[in-house]
């Protein structure tokens, strides 16, 4: 069974190369007890609110949540991180998410003196592969808009990657019968032109203390469904050995800025 890098794990190795690291970084804990969090980075900066040290891995090295294993103190630990990058960042994306990711691995082990380590580990997955019929959109030439949009039924991507629709689904996946990683087993390496939509998957509403026994949506196809019937593609559940990534240490408070 061949071992299944998913996107971003080739760029984890590209941005080690680089050895680039923030021209100026400040990390800072955020006691403020709230539930959100964002961050935002351009070609000069990167600025976080209330973001987890997990958080902070996970981007860092370009992989799922569910790759990184670590104490559970990874999760409640939040910090507000801002950093200014040695000069503009290229715009190419991949270049531009390598530089950016071999920087925050150098300031994660400056700063929270974190060791890591690498091993496989075999989960159930949904594979998303060609359904019988065929695929049921064509490929398109391309372009520097690569583009992809959603709401809470419907999907639409000008020019994306099979790859790119898999992490769509896998970021949804709640919504499918079964919570599993999806990942792209399709071989289809182009770009395309993709229009999904779907309704919730049918569950029992409205239970409670009343326990009135009540209908179902069943309105439209549900995700698992519209993606055969639209797309010509087909979530299969099989078992994939997967890279993961395994904390080995790392500080709950980071160095002085």
């Amino acid at each position: 069974m061949r071992r299944i890098w998913l996107p971003g794990a080739i760029l984890v190795f590209a941005g080690a190369a680089l050895g680039q690291e923030f021209e100026v970084v400040s990390v800072k804990p955020n006691n403020t007890g709230s539930g959100s969090s964002h961050s935002n980075s351009d070609q000069g900066r990167l600025t976080g609110t209330n973001l987890s040290l997990r958080d902070l891995i996970v981007n860092a090295y370009g992989i799922r949540d569910y790759q990184l294993q670590g104490p559970e103190w990874l999760k409640t630990q939040r910090f507000d991180i801002a950093g200014k990058f040695p000069e503009a960042l290229s715009k190419d994306r991949d270049k531009y998410r390598a530089a950016l990711e071999s920087m925050m691995r150098k300031m994660l082990a400056d700063r929270f003196k974190l060791a890591v380590h690498r091993d496989q580990k075999t989960f159930s997955v949904y594979g998303l592969v060609v359904a019988k019929g065929g695929i049921k959109f064509k490929e398109v030439p391309d372009g520097e808009a690569h583009n992809s949009s959603s709401n809470n039924t419907h999907y639409k991507g000008t020019c994306v990657s099979i790859a790119g629709f898999a992490d769509f689904l896998a970021r949804r996946r709640s919504e499918l019968p079964v919570d599993l990683p999806v990942l792209d087993m399709t071989g289809l390496k182009g770009f395309y032109d993709l229009t999904l939509d779907w309704f919730p998957e049918p569950r029992p509403w409205g239970h409670g203390k009343t326990d009135v026994p009540v209908a179902l949506d069943k309105s439209g196809p549900t995700l698992l469904v519209a993606i055969e019937e639209q797309l010509g593609l087909k979530l299969e559940t099989r078992k994939a050995p997967i890279e993961i990534l395994i904390v080995d240490h790392a500080e709950k408070v980071p160095t002085e800025n």
